[in-house]
C-alpha cells in the first residue's frame, strides 16, 4: 500500500500524519515546536524526527512515496548546514519530503483550490496570497512588536490592559473578573452579585477574613482603594514575569466574556476583526471571488472573533466561499499525494485526508 507523510510543523508544536493514498490515516505524530527560526534547527528537528517516527510507528518505511513538511522558519533551509539537518531527519526514508511555506499548507487544510487567501490568527496574526499552491504576497506576520494584530496575543493583551484599567477605575466587568481569576488563580474570587442589587456590590475582592465595613470600600465597593492598588500591581507584574507571548492565553476570556455581552470585550473582538479583515484585504484584490481560508486557533475554534470576521470579509468577498481549515499534517499529506493521484482525484479525497 503506497502511503504519503505529512507535517505541519508549527511555532507551538508539530504534528505528522501518514496516510495511504485514499486518505486512510496509518499513523500520527506530535512533538514541540518545529520552528528552526524559533527554537533553533537543533531543537526543531529534533521535534520533527519524534513526530514522523511516532507517526511511522511500525509501518513499512519503504512504501512511503511522497512526503511535504509545512515547516514556518522554512527560509532557513536556504543555509546548507540548515538543509543538512533538515535532510538527516529523513535519511531511513526512500525520499526526502519536500519543505513548503506554512502558509501554503495551512490554505490547503481549508480547500483543494489552487488559488486563494489564507488568514492567520493564532498566538500571532498573518495574510497570504496563494498562487498556484505556492505562497504569493504576504501581510502581517511581524511579530508582537510590530504587528499580529487581531491574533491570540493582541486579544490578550487588549484584556490585560482593560483589566488594570477597570480596576482602577472601580467599573470591574466579566472579563475583568476572567483575567483576574485567570493570572491570580491564588486570590480570593470576585463575588458576582446579579445587576440591579442594591443590597450588594456589582463585584468585590477582600481578603479572606476582612471585616471592613461599607465606609472602608471604595464608591464602586471593590473594597478598600489601598488593595485595589495591590491588585493591580500584582496582575501588572505578573504579566511583566512572563514571556509576552503567553498573553495569548487570555484570548479565550475575551470570546467567552463577549458571548456574555461584556461591553470591553465586544470592543476588543470588533477591533480585532477589524484588524484582521483589513490585513487580509492587503493580498487580496477586492473582486477576487477565490476561496478565503480562515486558520489559527482564534478563527478556527468559533466564537465572536470568527463571527465577527466571516461578516466583515463576506461583506468585502460576497462571491467568495469561506472555509475554515482543518488538519494542516493532513493537509501536508493530501499535498505530498497530488502528484500521483492527479488533481480530480485528489480533489474529491481531499475532505478525507484533512477532515
Amino acid at each position: 500500500m503506497a502511503m504519503v507523510l505529512g507535517v505541519d510543523a508549527g511555532g507551538t508544536s508539530t504534528r505528522a500524519a501518514v496516510l495511504s493514498l485514499e486518505g486512510e490515516v496509518v499513523g500520527r505524530g506530535l512533538a514541540g515546536c518545529g520552528n528552526p527560526m524559533a527554537a533553533g534547527a537543533r531543537v526543531a528537528f529534533g521535534n520533527l524526527r519524534t513526530a514522523v517516527e511516532q507517526a511511522l510507528g511500525a509501518a513499512d518505511r519503504s512504501l512511503i512515496k511522497r512526503g511535504v513538511v509545512g515547516l514556518a522558519g522554512s527560509g532557513l533551509l536556504r543555509e546548507p548546514s540548515a538543509m543538512a539537518a533538515f535532510t538527516a531527519v529523513f535519511s531511513d526514508l526512500p525520499v526526502v519530503p519536500r519543505a513548503a511555506g506554512d502558509v501554503v499548507v495551512t490554505f490547503a487544510a481549508g480547500t483543494p483550490a489552487a488559488d486563494g487567501t489564507v488568514l492567520v490568527s493564532g498566538t500571532g496574526a498573518i495574510a497570504a496570497k496563494i498562487i498556484d499552491r505556492a505562497q504569493g504576497r504576504l501581510a502581517d506576520g511581524y511579530g508582537w512588536l510590530l504587528g499580529d494584530e487581531g491574533s491570540g496575543f493582541w486579544l490578550g493583551r487588549a484584556a490585560a490592559r482593560v483589566t488594570v484599567r477597570e480596576l482602577n477605575a472601580g467599573t470591574p466587568g466579566l472579563l475583568t473578573r476572567l483575567v483576574t481569576e485567570h493570572l491570580l488563580p491564588s486570590s480570593p474570587p470576585f463575588v458576582h452579585h446579579p445587576p440591579g442589587d442594591s443590597t450588594a456590590p456589582a463585584l468585590s475582592h477582600l481578603p479572606p477574613g476582612d471585616s471592613a465595613g461599607a465606609a472602608d470600600r471604595d464608591a464602586t465597593g471593590l473594597g478598600r482603594v489601598d488593595q485595589v492598588g495591590e491588585l493591580v500591581d500584582r496582575i501588572a507584574a505578573t504579566v511583566q514575569s512572563r514571556p509576552p507571548l503567553a498573553l495569548a492565553e487570555l484570548a479565550p476570556l475575551v470570546s467567552r466574556a463577549a458571548a456574555d455581552g461584556d461591553p470591553a470585550a465586544l470592543s476588543i473582538v470588533e477591533a480585532a476583526a477589524t484588524r484582521l479583515a483589513r490585513t487580509a484585504s492587503e493580498v487580496r484584490e477586492p473582486l477576487d471571488r477565490s476561496p478565503l481560508v480562515l486558520a489559527g486557533s482564534v478563527l478556527t475554534s468559533g466564537g465572536p472573533v470568527q463571527q465577527s470576521v466571516r461578516e466583515l470579509l463576506g461583506r468585502r468577498w460576497a462571491a467568495a466561499p469561506i472555509t475554515v481549515a482543518k488538519d494542516g499534517a493532513g493537509a501536508a499529506a493530501w499535498l505530498a499525494a497530488l502528484d500521483l493521484l492527479g488533481p480530480s482525484r485528489a480533489a474529491a479525497l481531499h475532505s478525507r485526508f484533512v477532515g
